[in-house]
């Protein structure tokens, strides 16, 4: 296919200011590189235009089917005769501007450089014929994504229904949480917010221990966004160390949020939006974990929460938290195995879901890659 430049086959308008033409009421959308963010009395680009971003979201295009305005931080991408709108957006898609961008700071691009564009310009029948593929293609990896979506929603409701089937099928004694706690401290155990301001400082490359934060966890694992601390940190946080096998709980923010502390291998510290709770004896902490998870847990928490913005959770609200459990530990355990068991199966059937859904995305840029080199 011949390629031609940009500048020889489209043109492109540039945004203007939208505060003498915005209105509430207006006929035409207002549309900025992040997309629609308004109305308008008037418009600058007609149907069939496609969103370049100037600024900001530069690698996003969006194929708009009226007129519209567009605002300063969008190109409006327009093309000539000859060349199929839809065409040009599928290519905006599977192109990469990202290479264009010259700036330091927030993402943009320039529009002489965007006139500078090759693109593949067969005949208008034969663009779109391969439009038309594109989109039957395109419909069946939605119809596919749409099931695995589907898919991951019905687990998290299996999820749910296995936690409420597992503390219904036994005998249990209901109690406080505070009957069974035996530790229940918190990042502020060592002294006043000044104080830790002086003596604790999170670091981003790894130092000696992790300060463990609500943000850490994805199904248990420590697997983003990691905050170290030294070691005169960490000991002075000596009541509010990590020792694995802690139920967590949020006090501020995500408060009433339950999260297990596995023991990873490393020095810990517990972050100062979060309880750490460790129990008597005869109680699994996995147990207490799993039914603070279950829906009825869940709803009973949600009444010792306070505030709207920035919700939270006191301690003697987590001590009077009500929950069930049988007396025997070897029961307790029997229940988590049981649970455990069958959450593995879905994390399996997640895992595989997820996959599925990243060759999903994948398969889009390749189905264009073969689109624009003339192999679809």
């Amino acid at each position: 296919m011949e390629k031609k430049k940009w500048k020889d086959v489209l043109h492109i308008v540039s945004g203007k200011n939208q505060k003498a033409v915005a209105n509430p009421n207006g006929k035409y959308p207002i549309y900025g590189s992040g997309g629609q963010m308004g109305y308008a009395d008037e418009y600058l680009c007609e149907a069939g235009t496609t969103i370049v971003g100037r600024k900001g979201t530069i690698n996003n295009p969006i194929f708009v089917t009226e007129p519209f305005w567009n605002i300063d931080t969008a190109f409006g991408i327009v093309p000539n005769e000859g060349l199929a709108p839809k065409y040009l957006y599928y290519f905006c898609v599977y192109f990469n501007f990202m290479p264009l961008d010259k700036s330091t700071g927030r993402p943009s691009l320039a529009k002489s450089d965007l006139l500078k564009i090759e693109m593949p310009v067969p005949s208008l029948p034969k663009q779109q014929s391969i439009v038309s593929r594109i989109e039957e293609l395109f419909s069946s990896l939605d119809n596919a994504v749409e099931t695995l979506q589907k898919t991951k929603e019905q687990l998290a409701v299996y999820r749910q229904a296995v936690l409420k089937e597992a503390f219904e099928r036994y005998d249990c004694d209901e109690v406080a949480l505070g009957e069974v706690i035996d530790i229940l401290t918190d990042y502020h155990a060592n002294g006043s917010y000044k104080m830790l301001k002086e003596h604790v400082t999170l670091l981003d490359n790894p130092d000696y221990a992790i300060m463990i934060r609500s943000t850490n966890f994805e199904k248990n694992d420590f697997v983003r966004d990691l905050k170290y601390i030294s070691k005169e940190s960490y000991d002075f946080l000596q009541k509010s160390q990590l020792f694995g096998g802690e139920v967590l709980m949020g006090k501020i923010g995500n408060a009433g949020r339950v999260y297990y502390m596995k023991p990873i291998g490393q020095p810990c510290s517990l972050a100062m939006n979060m309880f750490a709770m460790r129990f008597k004896p005869h109680i699994d902490s996995r147990y207490v974990y799993y039914y603070l998870k279950s829906p009825n847990a869940e709803q009973d928490i949600r009444k010792y929460v306070k505030g709207v913005g920035t919700p939270t959770i006191d301690k003697k609200s987590v001590r009077s938290i009500r929950f069930k459990v049988p007396k025997r530990k070897d029961v307790q355990e029997e229940i988590v195995s049981e649970i455990e068991s069958r959450m593995s199966v879905c994390d399996s059937i997640e895992q595989t879901v997820n996959t599925a859904l990243a060759q999903a995305e994948s398969m889009c840029q390749s189905i264009l890659k073969e689109a624009f080199e003339g192999r679809l």
